[in-house]
């Protein structure tokens, strides 16, 4: 398994992750082991009862394998060690929980409530009932939450002040950061390539939404198929790392099919009907099942042959190709529907893309601040006891 991304504050993204899935968590131990001491900042006691508590709220959101437990349960203790450290540090700035303090998580907390209830109303759609009070309903299923994970809303609340007096010193530190414009622009091109190119992974990925629609083809095409057996000994080849075997034998097994496929393709080029020629001639039972009678819609990054991405989306509406040769034999794809990128211009994403950077600078120099405040504390870890 891989290490976890290491995170300033992950006892606050865990916790609106939960609040936010409404998981259920159970109480993890007797009061007794909860009190066991695992860990010491400059004489400053941290309990396994926060350990534990922070473990659940990880396995509940992620899930862990017995394997593993040990090693996330040590890095959620890092992680403690960290938030500490800097709690501490906050504290010996001047920056303590005040009322405005309080007021500003008080509303932190009435907004996580309100955007709750908007995302309970839109889930139920059209089945949104107009006498439901969904904030009420949002109110009481984060209390319960609360409640499965011991802590009550001005417990929570307290927990919201004491992280933002600690992001108000990183923004101290970090006040001295900016971003040029030549790294936003950077990041624009760079962002706008992998939204082109992977908008799946982009989906998930990209901090700044750039291509607000991904460009698209939907295809019908007609195969000429190689035999089951040699495509399975070419994908073999290349499963062994052997790409020039494999494009020989592929060459060498291309020959066999080429004329059939060439007859195939003059009809298309002499304007016979497309549907019945693949009727015909197509030799693909994906395009006869009912999933798929009116062709394959793809983005770029489908899960198709990459010969057979690169020349649909090479083609324009209604345009037909040559022949396309892949692992599985010749094709001849005529695009039926092609739309192009959405492309949002630089200076509508700007901030977003500065926002993004400027954060990404802060997190540098606070880890780096970290470690370096790691090496002059005097802190002590009990492992053995987790």
């Amino acid at each position: 398994m891989k290490k976890r991304k290491r995170l300033l504050f992950p006892a606050l993204l865990a916790m609106l992750a939960v609040l936010v899935s409404g998981c259920n968590m159970v109480r993890v131990n007797e009061e007794k082991d909860r009190k066991i001491v695992v860990a010491k900042v400059n004489g400053t006691e941290i309990q396994k009862g926060k350990l534990l508590d922070q473990y659940e709220q990880y396995t509940s959101y992620y899930g862990v394998s017995e394997k593993d437990e040990e090693s996330i349960k040590s890095d959620i203790l890092d992680d403690l060690v960290r938030q500490e450290l800097v709690r501490q540090k906050a504290e010996a700035s001047g920056h303590e929980i005040n009322e405005e303090i309080r007021t500003q998580a008080e509303e932190e907390y009435e907004q996580s409530v309100k955007d709750y209830a908007k995302s309970l109303q839109e889930r139920a759609g059209e089945d949104a009932d107009k006498n439901t009070d969904y904030e009420s309903q949002a109110r009481t299923e984060m209390e319960e939450s609360l409640k499965s994970m011991n802590m009550t809303r001005d417990q929570y609340i307290e927990f919201l002040a004491e992280n933002l007096v600690v992001q108000n010193y990183v923004d101290e530190l970090t006040a001295d950061l900016a971003v040029e414009e030549k790294e936003i622009s950077d990041y624009y091109d760079k962002e706008l390539q992998f939204q082109k190119e992977s908008p799946s992974l982009a989906s998930y990925y990209s901090y700044v939404q750039i291509v607000t629609q991904p460009a698209s083809r939907r295809v019908k095409h007609i195969l000429t198929k190689l035999s089951d057996e040699d495509t399975a000994a070419i994908e073999a080849l290349r499963k062994d790392g052997k790409d020039d075997e494999a494009d020989k034998l592929r060459e060498e097994k291309l020959k066999g099919i080429k004329a059939k496929a060439e007859e195939v393709l003059a009809k298309v080029k002499a304007g016979e009907d497309f549907e019945t020629l693949l009727k015909e001639y197509g030799e693909d039972p994906g395009m006869e099942s009912e999933e798929n009678k009116d062709g394959y819609t793809m983005a770029r990054d489908a899960s198709m042959r990459k010969e057979f991405l690169e020349a649909s989306f090479g083609l324009k509406e209604g345009e037909t190709s040559d022949l396309v040769a892949t692992d599985n034999g010749y094709h001849i794809i005529k695009v039926y529907e092609a739309t192009e990128d959405v492309v949002a211009p630089l200076e509508d994403v700007k901030e977003d893309i500065r926002n993004v950077l400027i954060n990404q600078k802060k997190n540098e120099k606070t880890n780096e601040l970290i470690e370096q405040w790691l090496k002059e504390a005097d802190i002590k870890k009990y492992e053995k006891r987790l």
